[in-house]
């Protein structure tokens, strides 16, 4: 064993080689292109939302389903629908029933909603928050709830 241990000193000083390969090997490096990088490596659409509330119901029977929509937005990929069978509550059972989402996308608030079997998933919650940048969408609809009031 000491022998293999003098013979490795004896390549890395006298030709360096292996010195080199090793920090090639160990050192980061900044010129992988992106589209080499795994997948997982890039950050999901869905990290830039924060479900803040979600209830699912009709008339006066909410079920509060913020943990269950959080859950399936965050997964890559994952489209639902407002059932009973995604959602996992059924408050008033059946009747018709609305799923209302308050999330923020990029420091953005938002009100996402659909009536029952209303597709849902991350790009969808984005898309509904770009809409909401418009100042005077956002006005107008401030209005419209001020006048529900």
């Amino acid at each position: 064993m000491e022998a293999m241990i003098m013979n490795m000193k004896t390549l890395v000083s006298s030709s360096g080689l292996l010195a080199v390969l090793m920090m090639g090997c160990a050192a980061p490096s900044n010129s992988t292109p992106s589209a080499s990088r795994p997948a997982a490596a890039l950050p999901s659409p869905s990290a830039e939302l924060l479900v803040i509330s979600a209830v699912y119901g009709s008339g006066t029977s909410y079920a509060d389903v913020t943990y269950r929509v959080n859950e399936l937005v965050h997964q890559p990929g994952v489209e639902f629908f407002a059932r009973p069978e995604w959602l996992q509550a059924d408050p008033t059972p059946g009747w018709n029933k609305a799923l209302v989402i308050v999330y923020e996308h990029r420091k953005q608030r938002s009100i996402f909603s659909c009536g029952e079997g209303g597709r849902v998933n991350a790009a969808i919650l984005i898309e509904n928050a770009k809409g909401t940048d418009d100042p005077a969408k956002v006005s107008h609809e401030r209005q419209s709830d001020q006048e529900r009031l």
